[in-house]
This record gives structure tokens, C-alpha cells and sequence, in this order.
């Protein structure tokens, strides 16, 4: 696995690091999917993210992530975890911000590692740990 590193020119690894640097400034927040009125049980903003893996192969499960804009829950994140015997009605988990920037750090680190893992591309980072640990 480290040949495989050591036949890609370096000139194109900083091509590569420099395009993804280039995407992340310029990545931009997603905008809500749906805006909870005011007479809603959680009003506010509202991002739906659909599994692309069917868990039950019926129907897609959905995640949502809201903000509230009650005063007296507004200063968490609210996760709505899909449940399959319950697709309507999802349950949620409320976080602090904090909380839940770790977990989306999380989620970009794992999917990123799984990514590097299904395509048999070893990480700069993986190759550097297994070179110190054999020292």
C-alpha cells in the first residue's frame, strides 16, 4: 500500500491538496429545506438529509437537523435520528452547538476515511503513523 504512494509525483499531490483547499473556502453552508412557521411545535429551520442506503430497502431514511427559534430551546441543535417503525415521526436528540460541530467533524472525518479506505488510496496521515510506529 505505501508503493502506491510513493508513484504519485508530488507535483500532483499539491495539485490535489491546493483543489481541495480551493473547495473547502469556497464551500458554502447548505440553506434550510424547510422554515417551521411560528405556530409550529419546533419553529424554525429545518435541513433534511435523505440515505442513499435504504435500512428497510422501502423507503429512504431521513435524517433532520433543526434549529429552534423558541426562546427557551434556541440554543441547541435538535437531531432527528430516522426510526423505521416510525418514519413520521422521528425522535429527536437535542445538542449543544458545541456538541454538535464535534459531531459533524466526526461524521467528515469518518466518511472520509471510509472514501480513502473503498478506493484503496492511502492517506498521507496513515502513511505517516505507520512510518513513525516502524522507527
Amino acid at each position: 500500500m505505501t508503493d502506491a504512494l510513493n508513484d504519485i509525483p508530488l507535483a500532483e499531490i499539491r495539485r490535489t491538496l491546493a483543489r481541495m483547499v480551493a473547495m473547502a473556502d469556497s464551500a458554502e453552508r447548505p440553506k434550510p429545506d424547510v422554515i417551521n412557521p411560528p405556530g409550529h411545535s419546533m419553529p424554525g429551520h429545518e435541513w433534511r438529509v435523505a440515505q442513499h442506503v435504504y435500512a428497510d430497502h422501502v423507503r429512504q431514511p431521513l435524517w433532520i437537523v433543526r434549529t429552534v427559534d423558541d426562546p427557551e430551546n434556541c440554543d441547541g441543535v435538535h437531531v432527528g435520528q430516522p426510526d423505521p417503525y416510525n418514519p413520521c415521526d422521528p425522535d429527536f436528540t437535542g445538542m449543544l452547538p458545541v456538541d454538535a460541530r464535534r459531531l459533524a467533524m466526526a461524521l467528515l472525518a469518518a466518511a472520509d476515511r471510509a472514501e480513502h479506505l473503498t478506493a484503496g488510496v492511502p492517506r498521507l496521515q496513515d502513511r505517516r503513523a505507520t512510518r513513525s510506529a516502524t522507527t
